[in-house]
């Protein structure tokens, strides 16, 4: 079974990066990372959240508390035949862990499951009915840098989606992301839809 050490260096050189750009990318000194490495020293718990957080495994995976078969579920969807992480993989932990916002343009938040158009942060619109049972919303903007903080605070950290490849991963993996206004328009329009809530 491979070491807390082996593991995290195997994650680290199947995304291309680092030791230095590792540290940098998470507030980590080099030498701990090393340490880390060469399984001199355990990370904290802190730390251990953080590593397992970026390369988006569980705390179990880098500690060794799966079963093997468990372990090879964990990182089979995400690492390909030869035990690097296929492109789609790491183009996702890229936009995860991406701060690259263009303040000139506005952003949205949204949200889908399993290719599934499911919403995002919304505004009210007006009434559908006269009870006041239904209410029509749609996407508004966001401050891309809040929305990023508040979506890692609640739910973990959402990809960022600035160009039409970040697009494709997206629809591939789901869950949370911080949108372009312009992408969100041209590539998932789906979003910009409005619906009916249940008041």
């Amino acid at each position: 079974m491979k070491t807390l050490g082996q593991k995290l260096k195997e994650l680290r050189a199947s995304l291309d990066l680092s030791q230095e750009k590792l540290s940098e990318e998470l507030g980590i000194s080099i030498k701990s990372i090393q340490r880390y490495e060469t399984d001199k020293f355990q990370p904290d718990t802190y730390t251990m959240v953080k590593l397992a957080t970026y390369f988006d495994v569980s705390t179990d995976y880098l500690l060794g508390l799966l079963a093997y078969d468990g372990e090879l579920r964990e990182i089979a969807s995400k690492v390909s035949q030869n035990g690097k992480y296929n492109a789609f993989y790491s183009h996702h932990l890229k936009c995860k862990n991406s701060s690259d916002v263009d303040e000139s343009n506005g952003y949205y938040w949204i949200h889908s499951v399993e290719n599934r158009v499911i919403g995002g942060q919304t505004e009210w619109v007006g009434w559908l009915n006269e009870a006041r049972t239904l209410e029509i919303r749609r996407l508004r903007p966001v401050i891309p840098m809040i929305a990023i903080r508040e979506c890692t605070n609640i739910h973990g950290r959402p990809m960022l989606l600035n160009k039409e490849e970040d697009v494709i991963v997206f629809r591939l993996f789901g869950g949370h992301a911080v949108v372009k206004k312009e992408i969100c328009e041209q590539y998932l329009p789906e979003f910009l839809e409005d619906f009916i809530a249940r008041t």
